[in-house]
């Protein structure tokens, strides 16, 4: 569970890293002031902005987002065993749930997390690297390219992450999907 809201602990990260508030924002490719107001938030920022911010500290988005005391005993493997807990911690992006299932693995080009999306409609995201998608529970519609995809429980999409996509729920419970994004650039 994060001890502190998002924006401390990216401060004390980036301080960690020996990076000046000037210097993180002209690598992650953001400005000062939109990194500043990041810092003071207890709110991510969206996803290609963690993306960004992970990149440029060296680090990996589920690192920014929860990080793990401890970590593995090895650096070639990383359990998870997620319990409600975790989604009492989990980070709420754009309109659902993020739940990293890595967090400490390191130079990793798989990025995997649960999603979950409640009835409405999510924001619109852009982020680098391609994306599978498969339904775990429920029912969702993916808005890629102005067409809609309807997909239930057992559905699986793949897609290049870079181009503008969001998510529908109609149904009466949350839906669950397992997304795995591959990030060409390694942390």
């Amino acid at each position: 569970m994060p001890s502190s809201p998002f924006g401390p602990r990216l401060r004390a990260l980036r301080q960690s890293r020996g990076l000046t508030l000037p210097a993180l924002a002209i690598a992650a490719g953001i400005t000062k002031g939109y990194l500043s107001k990041i810092e003071h938030s207890a709110q991510p920022p969206t996803f290609s902005t963690l993306q960004a911010l992970a990149a440029a500290l060296g680090a990996d988005v589920g690192e920014l987002l929860q990080p793990r005391e401890g970590g593995s005993s090895s650096a070639n493997i990383e359990i998870h065993k997620p319990d409600e807990a975790d989604w009492q911690a989990a980070e709420k992006l754009g309109g659902y749930h993020f739940l990293p299932l890595l967090r400490s693995y390191r130079n990793k080009y798989l990025s995997p997390f649960l999603m979950r999306v409640p009835r409405g409609t999510t924001a619109y995201f852009r982020h680098d690297g391609e994306e599978f998608l498969y339904v775990v529970k429920g029912e969702i519609e993916i808005e890629y390219e102005r067409r809609r995809h309807a997909l239930k429980a057992g559905g699986s999409a793949y897609l290049d992450s870079r181009r503008r996509h969001r998510f529908h729920n109609r149904g009466g419970t949350p839906a669950m999907l397992l997304a795995v994004n591959f990030v060409y650039r390694r942390f």
